[in-house]
């Protein structure tokens, strides 16, 4: 999108678990000049996968029990902060409102490209909430 409209402001939004398939486009932002965004929404696991395998448990009558332990990302904890600065990107984590302005300010004021690591809590999935896509 920054590509296409390079005078908009461009912000992008993934989680930890969908962006460790993606990693390589902070590189590609910082070799080419790209100056979009990043947020990563780190809670440490693939919720969605979560999601769905509850999804499907409960279409198939399966009772609830653990997910798999492949779900995981905590253990080692991903830091989005040194992945960005190696691939030549720079970060900053975020795990309170507090900092949640002030890396937005870096992040909008950085002429390339920027990650912010945005540290969520694990919480537990809730199966009662309907959530058809995913989210």
């Amino acid at each position: 999108v920054k590509l296409a409209h390079p005078d908009k402001t461009v912000i992008g939004f993934t989680g930890d678990g969908g962006s460790m398939y993606t990693i390589q486009a902070l590189w590609t932002a910082a070799r080419h000049g790209i100056g979009a965004k990043f947020v990563v929404c780190n809670n440490g696991g693939y919720r969605l996968l979560d999601l769905n395998l509850l999804e499907y448990w409960k279409e198939r009558g399966i009772p609830e029990h653990p997910f798999p332990s492949s779900f995981d990302l905590s253990r080692p904890a991903l830091h989005f902060v040194e992945l960005a600065r190696s691939l030549g990107v720079p970060a900053v984590r975020v795990s309170t409102e507090q900092d949640i302005g002030p890396a937005l300010d870096l992040a909008l004021s950085a002429s390339g490209p920027f990650l912010i690591d945005w540290v969520l809590p694990h919480a537990p999935v809730d199966p009662s909430v309907d959530r058809r896509c995913g989210q």
